[in-house]
């Protein structure tokens, strides 16, 4: 697995349980809240500024019984994820995202029933804690995962994940959640150089996209 890879899959320590069934540039999902544009997001990160963003249909599941299972796929839900990527530029090569040009992605859902979205919610944690181990046993990460709070929507929650590698090098990320009626919104801010993205702009984020999404 690349690195580029590997940033984003430790941004999906915090994200509650999904199924990502397409990623494709540009592309939204039928019946799927929208997400914002780049042009938007690149107002809260300039170093995103003429990127691109590829977005893919989503199908939110409930949370596994057990964990290394899958859940189910949840009825009347849909969702789209996006992932931002700033302009990339052959000579250079890939630049791996840091605290201050962090890698960026959302998701957002909507459920049938409010019940349904405070259901999926408050379950996420159980999906949480399966994925504290690690990005892949065989790689043996180590990965730490702390709450953090703010004020959105009628619920939400935040966790900060700092993965250490067996090379030394530490990938931190900052996971937004917010539920607003029907609607449940994610952001993600995630850097390899050790240092944390600013909590502060991932609000300003993530209070976008869930305008976006309702």
């Amino acid at each position: 697995m690349s690195r580029r890879l590997l940033s984003r899959a430790v941004v999906a320590l915090a994200v509650p349980a999904l199924t990502i069934t397409a990623l494709s540039a540009p592309a939204e999902a039928a019946k799927a809240p929208k997400v914002p544009s780049i042009t938007k997001v690149a107002k809260i990160y300039p170093h995103l500024a003429g990127g691109t963003v590829y977005t893919g249909e989503s199908n939110p599941t409930a949370p596994p019984k057990k964990c290394g299972k899958e859940g189910k796929k949840i009825k009347g839900a849909s969702g789209v994820y996006a992932s931002y990527d700033a302009v990339y530029d052959p000579a250079v090569g890939y630049t791996p995202p840091s605290g201050a040009a962090p890698s960026i992605s959302i998701q957002a859902m909507k459920f049938k029933t409010t019940a349904a979205a405070v259901k999926y919610l408050h379950g996420s944690g159980k999906t949480i804690k399966c994925n504290g181990g690690g990005v892949g046993d065989d790689l043996d990460i180590k990965t730490k995962i702390k709450k953090f709070s703010f004020k959105l929507g009628d619920e939400r929650s935040g966790y900060t994940a700092t993965s250490k590698f067996p090379d030394g090098d530490v990938y931190v990320s900052q996971s937004y959640l917010v539920r607003d009626g029907k609607f449940i919104v994610s952001a993600y801010a995630s850097s390899s150089d050790g240092t944390a993205p600013s909590k502060k702009t991932g609000l300003k984020l993530i209070k976008m996209a869930l305008k976006t999404a309702s």
